[in-house]
């Protein structure tokens, strides 16, 4: 359903379009400007802010600005932050962010004006990443990249991030693909899949033009974090969390449906409900592969070629085959791809939400959020990534769909884990 939008006639007051601030020790200019505060329509109670600004955050000299917005409705102030509730860059120029009132609250168009102010910052702004606090309430707030792909993945790549926080990275709709570090190569009209070496008429489609930003874990969940998640023991281990099921993980069979918060339920239910949001979840199996790649067609995240020292020979195997997980197999040490995500050739395979069938599980699908499912909610599940435990090379393909097939929803062997997803509606 497309989204017509109403603007709050009243939205953007004298003193709205006057607030500035300067930011501390960075410019002496600093400025942002709201240019139009408009809700969706129909009605889903969120509202898009737009917003301009000049001499602003510039990352490149690290100089870092955030931004704080008042909505006045009614004659009562409700502060949005542009860090924890809206990921609000500060960076020179135009931006849009999408607010979500306190649940209650019936803005209308006539009781509402909003300013908005700058200031300084530790770290960019933005909504790059998605920050989970797990020892404070589970509060939620985003980032910016920063000079470089690879300096972010170096800001993320300790054990506060594997343990205590969790950390999502953003896959952008389509049409907000310029934010990427490779946006460039990025023109065949979609996110690549691949062309399904093993199963050629699986595959709707080669590119996926999303309609949607979506989050996905940097890395995949630890046993540090499954733990304090879930209340189920006190591991500070950053190896990937396995021997879980699959519905143990969701604690819900229907893939094919919001997964409900529950202070009872499994890892991903918990998860929900602890942060207050509906939506965290595994990935589609097209969502998987759109980020493994990261926007490359080679069979390897790296190239078409193997190469043991991007992964293996890290977690105690000097080539790819094991019967067991080794003990020092961390999250972060395998390359990252393109957008920083790590382990996502050669560590543990991970679980998707679509359940499978090789000769039309995604044969049909065009919609890269709603995972392809044949009815069977009890065994057959499909799955992405590569694991440490074959001897077959096709499992370390970048392409989730075309080098593994199906995974049992009662499968908890140390293969399998679980990278966590968010999609942004």
């Amino acid at each position: 359903m497309s989204m017509k939008k109403q603007t709050w006639k009243a939205a953007v007051s004298a003193a709205a379009i006057a607030a500035s601030a300067a930011i501390p020790m960075a410019v002496n200019a600093a400025s942002i400007t709201i240019d139009s505060v408009q809700q969706r329509w129909p009605w889903n109670n969120k509202v898009d802010i737009t917003y301009t600004v000049s001499g602003g955050q510039d990352v490149s000299a690290g100089v870092y600005a955030k931004i704080v917005f008042t909505a006045i409705v009614n004659g009562t102030e409700y502060t949005i932050d542009g860090t924890s509730d809206v990921g609000a860059s500060a960076s020179d120029g135009q931006h849009t962010v999408t607010w979500t009132p306190p649940s209650g609250l019936k803005v209308k168009a006539t009781d509402c004006t909003m300013v908005a102010t700058l200031s300084a910052s530790d770290v960019p702004s933005g909504d790059d990443y998605m920050i989970i606090d797990l020892d404070d309430n589970y509060k939620i707030s985003y980032e910016g990249l920063l000079a470089s792909q690879e300096a972010s993945n170096a800001r993320y790549n300790t054990d506060t991030y594997k343990t205590s926080k969790m950390v999502l990275r953003k896959v952008p709709r389509w049409a907000n693909k310029d934010s990427l570090p490779n946006a460039a190569s990025l023109t065949d009209g979609g996110y690549p899949t691949g062309d399904d070496t093993n199963y050629a008429t699986t595959n709707s489609r080669k590119y996926w033009p999303t309609q949607y930003d979506y989050y996905i874990g940097v890395f995949m969940v630890t046993a540090a974090q499954y733990d304090k998640v879930t209340g189920a023991g006190s591991s500070t281990s950053t190896i990937p969390k396995n021997r879980i099921t699959w519905n143990s993980w969701r604690d819900s069979t229907d893939s094919d449906k919001p997964l409900a918060p529950s202070s009872s339920g499994g890892f991903l239910a918990k998860l929900n409900y602890k942060t207050g949001k509906t939506g965290f979840d595994m990935p589609t199996e097209v969502m998987s592969e759109i980020a493994q790649r990261a926007g490359v067609k080679t069979d390897y995240t790296w190239g078409d070629t193997w190469d043991v020292t991007k992964c293996i020979n890290r977690v105690g195997k000097g080539n790819h085959g094991g019967t067991s997980l080794p003990s020092n197999a961390y999250v972060g040490l395998c390359d990252p791809n393109n957008w920083g995500l790590y382990d996502t050739t050669g560590l543990l395979i991970e679980f998707c939400l679509d359940t499978y069938d090789e000769t039309s599980n995604l044969s049909n699908n065009e919609d890269a959020f709603i995972p392809a499912c044949n009815g069977d909610t009890t065994t057959a599940r499909g799955h992405g990534g590569g694991s440490y435990y074959t001897s077959s090379s096709a499992n370390f393909r970048a392409s989730a769909r075309s080098s593994f097939g199906k995974s049992l929803s009662n499968n908890s062997t140390q293969t399998y884990g679980v990278r966590v997803a968010y999609i942004v509606k």
